[in-house]
């Protein structure tokens, strides 16, 4: 009989953690076009963690907008450095051509540059939805 009591209460604790740990504020951005949180464990989350669910979106928020407006200098960066390390080492920078003008008959110009407009249009949407919604949930911030 005990040991039944101990299993029981050893299964209620063990879900009652999982339960906790599953509404825990998550560390990434979990709201939706509207600003309010998606999926089930974000709702309750927020629902019972209402304070710290937003601070911590607010903070995602802020990390992710800062990791896209910081794209394109990161890939200046690396063309800076693949353009350096191809004039220190002349033989990679001959592999290099080579490999680029092979590249360069298979890919279509106009292809990549489609692509890449939808690549920045895409970024540029994502940067322009976590601003407003860090304003409204800062807003959400100070109500409480």
């Amino acid at each position: 009989m005990a040991m039944l009591r101990l299993r029981d209460a050893l299964i209620l604790a063990g879900g009652l953690g999982l339960f906790l740990w599953a509404t825990l504020p998550p560390g990434k951005v979990v709201f939706n076009e509207e600003c309010e949180p998606t999926g089930g464990p974000a709702a309750f989350s927020a629902l019972i963690y209402p304070t710290s669910f937003w601070q911590s979106q607010l903070d995602a928020a802020m990390a992710e907008r800062g990791d896209l407006l910081a794209q394109p200098a990161r890939r200046a960066r690396a063309a800076a450095e693949a353009e350096r390390e191809a004039r220190e080492n002349p033989a990679l920078e001959e592999r290099m051509m080579r490999l680029s003008r092979e590249q360069s008959r298979v890919d279509d110009r106009y292809e990549k540059e489609r692509i890449e407009a939808a690549l920045q249009s895409a970024r540029l949407k994502r940067i322009t939805l976590l601003m407003h919604c860090e304003g409204v949930i800062a807003q959400k911030l100070q109500s409480r």
